[in-house]
């Protein structure tokens, strides 16, 4: 099979996705489920957050251990990972490309990722423009390769349309949700 039209088909459809009007929820689990067809993920992560504050509004867990969330959720707010990536110019990047290769530098490589089995991991800032929409956080096993840079990309290609798909599905849920009967 021709990796590059996989590609080319896995695009197209979580880009129809993103126009469907699914709930955030939904939409996350079928764009990691289309992901995973090109970018092979062993567990995954990904959130709706604020975009004034960059607090997780809602969050998905995929194979990842229940015992690491409070260590993976103190190393996010304190050291500011997802924030960072939001405003930098690339908004995605791999742990392997960040440390060059090396990630036994990285604090949160060497105290959570590595005791949980996990080696790399691709991160990315669902953003729209300087808005931010959601995070998603994808995991290769330790003893497996690290994300490419064509990974990264596709990643990179596909995040403007997840988060104005997030985007779309938080203003319909707030929309047709009924939280004030006094509201307008």
């Amino acid at each position: 099979m021709d990796h590059s039209a996989a590609l080319r088909r896995t695009e197209q459809a979580i880009v129809r996705l993103c126009h469907e009007g699914l709930d955030s929820h939904t939409l996350r689990v079928e764009v990691l489920r289309r992901l995973r067809t090109v970018v092979p993920v062993d567990a995954a992560f990904c959130a709706t957050v604020d975009p004034a504050t960059l607090l997780f509004t809602g969050s998905m867990v995929e194979e990842i251990p229940e015992h690491a969330t409070p260590a993976f959720l103190a190393n996010e707010f304190l050291q500011d990972k997802f924030v960072a990536l939001a405003r930098a110019a690339q908004p995605v990047q791999s742990l392997y490309a960040a440390t060059r290769g090396e990630p036994e530098g990285s604090q949160r490589y060497r105290e959570i990722l590595v005791p949980i089995g996990f080696g790399d991991e691709l991160r990315a800032a669902l953003r729209i423009g300087n808005v931010t929409w959601g995070v998603m956080c994808l995991h290769r096993d330790l003893a497996g390769s690290g994300f490419t840079s064509a990974e990264a990309a596709f990643l990179a290609r596909i995040a403007p349309q997840c988060a104005l798909g997030l985007r779309t599905a938080l203003l319909i849920d707030e929309a047709t949700t009924n939280s004030s009967p006094d509201g307008p």
